[in-house]
């Protein structure tokens, strides 16, 4: 996955933050820095990968390109000096989101990938057109199911009629089925791929080997 800064040139530099961000995101090379306020990382998790789009889309403000296929093993300590089909997919996708709904683009597009593309632009869109401090309150409810209105609210000191406000028109239920249905599209992709599973994995396989190119998205 490679994301790229929209309008850096009027804004201050949001990389530290989303690299804090994007921490929890599992991954088999961490996200950082590369060039100027462009971040990668490497992924092998359709769930991981839906996960990283939607803290990316509660921020709001970056090009998404997802790229998808081998990568050359071993891989490398930094993402920067790695090769393989994803990260020229990857390099593809993030230069066209540039100009795409959503700024998101997945290559390839073909199947899968435009039904997958298609769920992460509609998550992507739903959070944008919500303010900043409203898209705490959905992505709350996203990391804890659990939680009521009221623990919205007072973890926020906010009343609970603004949590209300926000939650009833339904954008967590449309927010909850655009990552689902992006991760099982993703995971389909990966499936389609050698015979691996859809983490990216031999489904016969329960330690990870870098030895052998497996599907990766970068």
């Amino acid at each position: 996955m490679t994301i790229d800064q929209r309008g850096s040139r009027e804004r201050t530099d949001g990389v530290p933050e989303v690299l804090d961000i994007l921490d929890r995101v599992e991954s088999r090379l961490g996200f950082e820095r590369t060039i100027g306020d462009e971040v990668q990382g490497v992924l092998d998790s359709a769930e991981q990968v839906t996960l990283a789009v939607r803290l990316l889309a509660a921020q709001a403000g970056w090009h998404i390109g997802i790229g998808i296929g081998s990568v050359d093993t071993p891989l490398p300590r930094s993402t920067a000096e790695g090769r393989g089909e994803a990260f020229y997919a990857a390099r593809r996708a993030v230069e066209a989101a540039k100009g795409a709904p959503a700024h998101l683009v997945v290559d390839p597009t073909t199947g899968h990938g435009g039904l997958a593309e298609s769920a992460l632009r509609l998550m992507v869109w739903t959070f944008e057109n919500i303010r900043p401090q409203p898209r705490r309150y959905i992505d709350y409810r996203l990391d804890q199911p659990e939680s009521t209105q009221n623990d919205i609210a007072v973890h926020f000191d906010v009343s609970q009629q603004a949590v209300s406000h926000v939650l009833s028109p339904g954008g967590v239920e449309l927010i909850e089925g655009a990552c689902a249905l992006s991760t099982f599209h993703l995971g389909q992709m990966g499936e389609g791929q050698g015979g691996e599973s859809r983490d990216g994995h031999s489904q016969s396989d329960d330690v990870k080997d870098d030895s052998q190119a497996g599907d990766h998205v970068v």
